[in-house]
This record gives structure tokens, C-alpha cells and sequence, in this order.
């Protein structure tokens, strides 16, 4: 087995959260992306995962609310944490998108006490496991243990730390194979407005406790490069260059909302082929420049940019 070839804090997947997880499923499939077999959290989500060579996306949705708070939930400062109901509170604020991005972690407990000591705020730590069924048809169970970071000034764009004491179950070969031909997320982009003279930037602060001084302005772009991806902030006229006459995700149409993860980039080996498929399959996408970019109401409110080599 090959595991991931990831960095301390790289990105190891975004939530694509959705109201209608089967529905957002049959899109992805749309765009040729093979996902791998829908299973259970035990707090009320259910989940299935875009897997590549060293990280992924998760499209989860909520399955059953009657189980939030009584599994795999942890009490922080006398208040109870529960991811579903997390995820269930992104979907009531308002539309579906991305509601965190999962950071990688070999050891959760060294990396949960360095990035406290950093000062980020946690809401502690979960150990959990997941039922999962592999390609060969074996049932299995995943062990995960997640040290959670949720900022209330940036509940949308916040993250928490995934260690998978068991990567064998989730970087499975057999999961990485796409029509699409895509082998990886390269880069996050948030829409993020810096504010005044006298306010730092809402999320420069939160990137440089995690990664230092790998945190740098380009051309007017705030960057964090993680070594497995890159975090991307850009403000509403940084946006509009990026995607022309797109719309972008409806919770962020608004200047002024907080922070919000609005595009993923991915890396295809084949963009003539994705170009193809897209086109077959209907998909609504627009090129721009080198990129092929898949309209965020077709990708659960979030834009897919495609790149790579022709």
C-alpha cells in the first residue's frame, strides 16, 4: 500500500457539506469522480469520499439530527461539542458548501498541544470509529481521532486536525481511480474581505499560528502554502478576476459575510478528457484561461477549478 505523501497541517480534505447527500453524489459522479461506498458517523452524518494521493474531498450531509450530542461528542469548558451538529448548524445558517477544511495529523495530541499553545481556540478532542466498507466487499472499521479548532469569529472557515490511526482503510488505490483523471486538491480558495489599517486579516493571524512563515502576501493574495495544497484568500475584487461572469457560492455573495472557503483546485492528468466528460455529461462549466472551473450549483455550492498539463 502507498500512504499519502502529506505534510504536518497539509490539507487533508474539505467538507463539502450538503442537504441531499445522494443527490450530491449523483453530481460528482456527473463531473467523473468515483466516489467511494457512503457510511456512517456515529454522531448523525453520513459520508463519501473523492480520494486521491494524499488528500481528498468529503461530500457529508446529515442523515439522522436524533443522534447528535450522543456519540463521539467531547465537553469543552463546560460545553458539548458535536460535529453533526456542527455541520447541522452550517446548513441552517445557510447554504450548502464547504464548512471546514480537515488538516493532516500523524499525531493529533502533539499537534492539538502546539496549535493551542499557538493560542488558536479548540474545542478539545474526539476519538471515534467509522463502519466502512473496502472495494473487495470486507467490512472494516476506521479509528480516526480529530483535534478540533472552530474559531466563532470564522465559523465558516475554520478547521480541526484528522489523524487516521488506520490510513491502510482510507488511502485505497482501488478509491483514486477517477474517470476525470483527477489526482489531488491543489489549492483552497476563501473569499475573505482584510478589513482596515488597524485589523489584521481575518484569517492571516489563524495561518501563520498553524504554518509561520509559510504565510505570505502574493500580488494581493494571502497564501499558505501547507506543503500538501495551498490556502488561498482573495477579497470580492480578487474574486471577480479569478472567475469572470461566474456566480459565485451563494453564501457569499455578500462582500461582507465572514469568511468563506468558495473554490477548490484540483489537478487533472488529462484536461482534454475532463473537458469531454464535462461536456457529455452536461455539467455547466466555463474555461477560463487554463482552467476549467465547474459551476458552484453543480458541485454543491462550491467551484471546481481543473487544471493541468494538456
Amino acid at each position: 500500500m502507498s500512504l499519502p505523501r502529506q505534510s504536518p497541517q497539509g490539507i487533508d480534505h474539505p467538507l463539502v457539506t450538503v442537504r441531499d447527500h445522494a443527490e450530491a453524489l449523483a453530481l460528482y459522479r456527473r463531473m467523473g469522480f468515483a466516489p467511494s461506498p457512503v457510511s456512517y458517523h456515529p454522531w448523525g452524518s453520513v459520508t463519501s469520499l473523492m480520494m486521491f494521493r494524499d488528500n481528498f474531498i468529503e461530500v457529508i450531509g446529515i442523515d439522522d439530527a436524533s443522534k447528535f450530542g450522543t456519540n463521539s461528542s467531547v465537553t469543552c469548558d463546560g460545553e458539548r461539542f458535536c460535529f453533526g451538529r456542527q455541520l447541522g448548524e452550517f446548513l441552517t445558517r445557510g447554504e450548502e458548501g464547504v464548512s471546514l477544511v480537515a488538516l493532516h495529523s500523524r499525531d493529533a495530541d502533539a499537534d492539538h498541544q502546539r496549535l493551542t499553545a499557538a493560542g488558536l481556540p479548540s474545542q478539545g478532542r474526539i476519538d471515534f470509529r467509522r463502519k466502512m466498507t473496502l472495494p473487495d466487499g470486507r467490512d472494516d472499521e476506521a479509528v480516526v481521532s480529530l483535534a478540533l479548532f472552530i474559531d466563532p469569529t470564522l465559523p465558516d472557515a475554520s478547521n480541526f486536525l484528522c489523524h487516521q490511526h488506520r490510513p491502510e482503510l482510507i488511502w485505497v488505490k482501488g478509491w483514486q481511480q477517477h474517470p476525470n483523471e483527477v489526482d489531488g486538491i491543489t489549492a483552497i480558495t476563501y473569499l475573505a474581505e482584510p478589513g482596515d489599517l488597524k485589523t489584521p486579516h481575518p484569517l492571516e493571524t489563524r495561518w501563520r499560528a498553524i504554518y509561520g512563515d509559510a504565510v505570505a502576501w502574493r500580488d494581493g493574495v494571502l497564501e499558505a502554502d501547507n506543503g500538501c495544497g495551498m490556502l488561498r484568500a482573495v477579497d470580492a475584487a480578487q474574486a471577480a478576476r479569478e472567475f469572470p461572469q461566474m456566480a459565485l457560492p451563494a453564501s457569499t455573495q455578500d462582500p461582507t459575510s465572514r469568511p468563506h472557503a468558495i473554490a477548490i483546485r484540483l489537478n487533472t492528468r488529462n484536461p482534454q478528457a475532463l473537458r469531454e466528460l464535462l461536456t457529455r455529461n452536461a455539467v455547466p462549466h466555463h474555461q477560463i484561461d487554463e482552467r476549467t472551473v465547474v459551476d458552484a450549483r453543480a458541485a454543491g455550492n462550491v467551484l471546481l477549478e481543473f487544471v493541468g498539463a494538456e
